[in-house]
């Protein structure tokens, strides 16, 4: 018997040693992607008080030091991409429509870009000009013109090689862009459904070799996770539009899906370790694959890229250093409530016009400012975008319908001046306003109101179709101009939430 249990012994020992040594010998190509997404032009360092209150994060700089770093541990096996939205929201970019971040982009070397909705915020003419500019390709396979083609100046998926590996990337645009954009610039444009294209293209690139399919994509982490557990085919998706910190990447249905926040606070960093003669992935990086970007005295950064960053910085330092008001508290977004922020802005629109009402939609006002002195490079990040103020005429029952619709709070409340609203959310969608005062009169569906908005809203943007209703448009000043002229007016300020959007739960 022991005789028996010792050649059992020896026999389990050599089993597990083979085991041991069959697993060293499995051959495996290391790969490198590497990933930002949501970078909306923050060329420059800035605190974020959720992360560190003393030491800024991001800075392009700081970022290119962080990815030479990166792609210096496997120069032949990393690829760099962007899942979209780069260039719009800063002034050091808004003002150079984005040239700034190509120059920098091509500077590093960068293999392809998603094109996102913020793309096309300046226009196609404008987009095709940092397409004419750029040295990588941007892509999007499901936007197409009004005959079903291509648009000529994107491609849908790139195929590149890596280690003796295919890898075909393919890029994805939220469809939202159809509605959330100006309508102008994509009235001639179809933005089609993730899941009717994918399924061809993906059959398509594997047609042509690919060893390995990435989604670039442009459409929010809750939609990447459903695309997963519906088409097959998919090896990564590397994230963009929901601004979702993603540290540790998921799995569904073996489809690997990261996102890497926004702002370049962070570099994703997903390493694949991938068999060659399957294309099976045989590791990832399952945890800390976000590294954060740092700016503090002792963090290293690229000097070439921040000449670059300089070069355009410098031009605006001094009209974008004047300060034109303070804030005696933080002023501070709040995306599916009332905010501070929203109606000291909202204030500003109605001052301005002398109207009835505000509105302004949250998505507009893109960054919290910290109390102390406001410069105008603060108004210009917390209003990036070229809005106008349109003043209108709509009854008090087209009001409630668009109220109505901000109680869905699909794209946010509307932020407003004006009113004192009570939304109800316990009870069904179209029911959820159940009290509304104009000043201290309560809303009068046949009454007629003078309404201010921005261009965004009036052209029905976001989906707010009946803004399209009103009656007598004028068009005024630009909406940062406003906001600018009632801080010189009225500084400091300190605005409140006071209680103008009421949420029952």
């Amino acid at each position: 018997m022991k005789r028996v249990l010792k050649i059992f012994s020896v026999i389990l020992l050599f089993l597990l040693f083979s085991t041991i040594l069959f697993a060293q010998e499995i051959p495996s190509i290391n790969l490198t992607i590497l990933h930002i997404n949501d970078f909306h032009g923050r060329l420059l360092p800035y605190i974020v008080r959720s992360i560190s209150e003393k030491i800024p994060v991001s800075g392009v700089a700081y970022l290119a030091q962080l990815i030479n770093e990166e792609r210096a541990k496997n120069p032949e096996g990393t690829i760099l991409l962007s899942a979209g939205d780069m260039f719009q929201g800063t002034p050091q970019s808004n003002i150079f429509r984005g040239k700034p971040v190509v120059e920098i982009m091509n500077f590093l070397g960068f293999d392809a870009m998603a094109v996102g909705n913020h793309e096309f915020d300046w226009g196609q003419e404008t987009l095709q000009t940092l397409v004419s500019i750029s040295r990588f390709p941007y892509l999007s396979a499901n936007i197409l013109d009004k005959e079903g083609r291509y648009l000529p100046y994107l491609k849908p998926y790139l195929i590149i090689e890596r280690k003796g590996l295919k890898i075909a990337i393919i890029g994805l645009t939220t469809p939202e862009t159809a509605y959330i954009t100006k309508p102008d610039y994509v009235q001639n444009l179809i933005f089609k459904n993730p899941e009717e294209v994918l399924p061809k293209i993906i059959n398509e690139v594997k047609s042509k070799g690919a060893n390995l399919v990435i989604l670039l994509s442009h459409l929010g982490f809750d939609e990447d996770k459903k695309l997963a557990e519906k088409i097959s085919g998919i090896d990564v998706i590397i994230g963009g539009h929901s601004h979702t910190v993603v540290t540790n990447p998921v799995l569904v249905r073996g489809v690997i899906i990261t996102q890497a926040g926004y702002n370049g606070i962070y570099l994703g960093v997903l390493e694949l370790k991938i068999q060659p003669d399957t294309n099976i992935i045989l590791g990832y990086t399952k945890e800390n694959e976000l590294k954060t970007v740092f700016a503090g005295p002792e963090n290293k950064f690229d000097e070439r890229v921040a000449q670059i960053v300089d070069k355009y910085n410098n031009q605006l330092k001094e009209e974008f250093a004047k300060v034109v008001g303070e804030t005696l508290v933080n002023l501070v977004r709040n995306y599916n409530e009332e905010s501070n922020v929203g109606n000291v802005i909202c204030d500003a629109m109605r001052e301005a016009t002398s109207a009835d009402i505000a509105f302004q939609n949250s998505g507009g006002i893109r960054t919290d400012i910290n109390k102390g002195p406001i410069t105008m490079e603060l108004v210009y990040t917390l209003l990036p975008f070229d809005n106008v103020l349109v003043v209108m005429e709509l009854t008090g029952e087209q009001i409630l319908k668009l109220l109505e619709q901000s109680a869905k709070l699909e794209k946010g409340i509307l932020q407003q001046s004006g009113l004192k609203i009570k939304y109800d959310m316990t009870k069904p969608v179209g029911q959820r306003v159940v009290e509304v005062f104009v000043g201290d009169k309560p809303l009068e569906p046949d009454k007629v109101y003078k309404v201010v908005t921005n261009d965004f809203l009036a052209a029905g943007g976001d989906n707010f179709v009946t803004f399209k209703e009103g009656k007598n448009l004028v068009y005024g000043d630009m909406l940062r101009d406003v906001f600018v002229e009632y801080l010189k007016k009225h500084s400091p300020i300190s605005p409140k939430v006071e209680g103008r959007s009421i949420i029952i739960k």
